[in-house]
């Protein structure tokens, strides 16, 4: 129908000047004052002033929003799906084998060991500067030695994961 996709404030706009209308161009009989058979005619004026009562009144269907509709974009949900993580490019992603375990002067430190890196992680010339680092270790002999590597905590700040695989 047409009057459903206009708007409802035109829809009321039109049906209240249409009755307005009406109301003014039917024709007016003159009476005379003695005859009391009026209250036909002011029952049809109440009614008339009723309908375009209810026709003006606020009460729509549709919600108020006082800041101006706001359209959510509609995210399906898929219960059966697991949850899959967010997905790392190739490059990004360290071996998990490189992650050595160091105990320092002020106690155990983790990082991912240059030495392994280099031989397993193709693109270890790329990785940051700024999360390599080099701690001074015990080795086996008792002797302390320097190792460098790269802090896991800094690595994944800026992207790169350790794969799962051992």
């Amino acid at each position: 129908m047409v009057l459903n996709s206009m708007p409802r404030s035109f829809v009321k706009l039109v049906l209240s000047a249409a009755v307005a209308a009406t109301l003014a161009a039917s024709p007016v009989q003159a009476r005379d004052a003695t005859r009391g058979d009026d209250s036909v005619a002011i029952i049809a004026a109440l009614l008339g002033l009723v309908t375009l009562g209810v026709l003006l009144s606020g009460n729509d269907d549709e919600p108020s929003y006082p800041y101006g509709h706001v359209s959510r974009p509609y995210t399906p949900t898929y219960p059966d799906r697991p949850h899959r993580p967010h997905r790392v490019s190739k490059y990004r992603m360290l071996p998990a084998s490189c992650l050595r375990e160091y105990r320092t002067q002020t106690g155990r430190k983790i990082m991912f060991s240059n030495q392994c890196l280099n031989k397993n992680f193709k693109y270890a010339r790329d990785l940051p500067r700024s999360c390599e680092s080099t701690l001074v270790v015990k080795n086996r002999k008792g002797v302390y030695v320097t190792r460098r590597g790269y802090m896991p905590e800094c690595l994944s700040k800026r992207g790169y994961r350790a794969t799962r695989r051992y």
